[in-house]
């Protein structure tokens, strides 16, 4: 078994330079302020998981997981990320971004996007280094043809939320993902 604190994630954010980068990696709100004053984001991260007879019964009710709980090889968690524009500005080129935490893999397909306009939702197979809408590894064939296909989810390394040029002002959305103890 695998304790949440194996795959909890700390939090921290990064304005130094735009784009404004947030990182994400705990349940308690993370305040990012940029050098305009009036411009601030809180972020929040809560891990669930389903209970064990919504699992049974094909319902999907997720309650939150306690710091001390202990996590099972086969389990699904998933990540709920809340983040919240609370000044009178809009934001300009917000990005949140998710690890994979170690010992889990990511649920393809699970990601889900926030209802604002112009949200890109990408991925990264490479530690944070590049992202792609549908990242994709070079495969060689038997008969040695070298081809594109969509990388396997064991390889995804990051979420991405990309929110363009602008989040706008006294907003608040959540976007989750989901993975899966190893």
């Amino acid at each position: 078994m695998i304790g949440l604190g194996a795959i909890a994630l700390i939090s921290t954010v990064s304005l130094a330079n735009m784009p404004m980068l947030a990182s994400l990696q705990q349940n308690e709100p993370a305040i990012a302020q940029s050098a305009k004053p009036q411009s601030a984001i809180q972020l929040q991260l809560a891990a669930q998981r389903q209970s064990i007879i919504a699992v049974a019964s094909g319902r999907g009710d997720w309650k939150a997981i306690p710091k001390d709980a202990s996590l099972r090889p086969g389990e699904t968690i998933r990540y709920v990320v809340t983040a919240s524009n609370t000044s009178d500005r809009n934001i300009k080129k917000l990005v949140v971004t998710q690890p994979i935490p170690q010992g889990s893999v990511y649920v393809l397909n699970s990601a889900t996007l926030p209802n604002v306009e112009g949200v890109k939702l990408e991925y990264s197979i490479d530690g944070g280094r590049t992202y792609s809408e549908s990242p994709s590894i070079r495969v060689k064939l038997e008969n040695g043809e070298i081809v594109n296909q969509p990388a396997p989810a064991s390889m995804y390394t990051n979420v991405r939320w990309n929110f363009g040029d602008t989040f706008p002002a006294q907003t608040v959305v959540n976007a989750s993902y989901q993975v899966r103890i190893r």
